[in-house]
């Protein structure tokens, strides 16, 4: 019967991610209705229309009303349902914070798709997720020797760190933009990361973001 379908909800104030997260829960739950909120007062009052709800994807930085106090307030009107938690922010503070509010699982926006996906099936399965580290334990679990990188990227690396621009960068190593970019793209892959900020946070972590 269609009351008996799954339902989900996605509460995001970026307009894009929070349409990214509803058709991903579109593609895992079928025909399900799947509700979207820019807040949590707004995503509280509709998730009470969607019986059974089955997921809730939840934003941990919201305004007004976030955090683990929102985690807390959608786990206990909802005790059944899979309550993701899904943040810009990698801290582990927040990571627990949210875990002890009665999150199922806190995955970071810096995740593709795909593994988002991937997760969220998961947990769906009864099964437990294996444990991701963030950008920054992955950079300090490595060093610089273990992680293949070129005298050069390595460069390129501490100038990410520094918050260069691939043309500062280019101009700074004397070299082309296009050549910046390969580099860019070769530094990402080796530290298992997808943009500049976290990047930019490994940078950190192995000490290249001071300024020379």
């Amino acid at each position: 019967m269609r009351s008996q379908d799954p339902k989900a909800i996605v509460i995001d104030d970026h307009p894009l991610y929070r349409r990214a997260l509803a058709d991903l829960a579109r593609s895992i739950f079928g025909d399900a209705s799947v509700a979207e909120a820019p807040e949590a007062e707004t995503g509280l009052r509709l998730a009470a229309n969607l019986q059974p709800l089955k997921c809730i994807f939840l934003d941990f930085r919201l305004p007004s009303l976030n955090g683990a106090e929102a985690v807390h307030l959608f786990r206990a009107r909802w005790p059944d349902a899979l309550l993701v938690v899904v943040s810009a922010s990698e801290d582990r503070r927040e990571r627990d914070a949210a875990m002890r509010a009665g999150a199922d699982a806190f995955l970071s926006k810096g995740s593709t798709i795909e593994e988002l996906t991937e997760a969220v099936r998961t947990l769906l399965r009864g099964e437990m997720l294996q444990p991701r580290l963030s950008v920054g334990e992955r950079a300090g679990a490595a060093t610089l020797d273990g992680l293949g990188l070129t005298s050069r990227q390595v460069e390129v690396l501490a100038l990410l760190g520094q918050g260069c621009t691939n043309k500062e960068i280019a101009s700074r190593l004397g070299v082309a933009d296009v050549t910046v970019k390969t580099h860019v793209s070769a530094v990402f892959r080796a530290l298992g990361v997808v943009n500049r900020t976290q990047a930019v946070l490994a940078a950190r972590t192995l000490g290249l973001s001071r300024n020379s």
